[in-house]
């Protein structure tokens, strides 16, 4: 696992982790139920697609460098643009910052995690991972067959 993945995985992390208690904490009360749901909906994405980076980083014996930087570059751009953008959305009125013209970033992250999620099933279809031969099992097979 390389580095940029920790550090990547760790930020969003923890990121997720700091805006899901700011929005406990802070903002709850002071949103429409409309931005909250908004709100959540970016802390969820991305904090599972955390989760899934992880996952995958811990997958880089079985997974090639190009394939794994592949998956990373677009669940990155899915977290910064959908989850970010959910947020400063959401939070428009209070903080008065907003995307203004440049909300269209939002669905474009969505499109970014879904690319990723099929380039998964497209590896997975394709054989395009490493897999662990298991000796015993091999051996018990051969075994059966004479």
């Amino acid at each position: 696992m390389t580095r940029k993945y920790l550090i990547t995985v760790g930020v969003f992390g923890f990121l997720s982790i700091f805006f899901g208690a700011v929005l406990s904490h802070f903002i709850t009360g002071k949103l429409t139920p409309e931005h909250l749901y908004q709100y959540n909906t970016g802390v969820q994405y991305m904090m599972f697609h955390t989760l899934a980076l992880l996952g995958f980083a811990f997958m880089h014996k079985n997974i090639s460098g190009t394939h794994l930087n592949v998956i990373f570059t677009l669940f990155f751009i899915g977290i910064f643009f959908f989850s970010f953008g959910m947020l400063i959305q959401a939070t428009s009125k209070w903080t008065d910052l907003s995307l203004g013209f440049m909300s269209f970033i939002i669905p474009f992250g969505a499109v970014s995690f879904m690319a990723g999620w099929l380039y998964v099933l497209w590896m997975a279809l394709a054989g395009k991972y490493k897999r662990k031969h298991n000796h015993k099992n091999k051996q018990s097979h051969d075994n059966q067959t004479l």
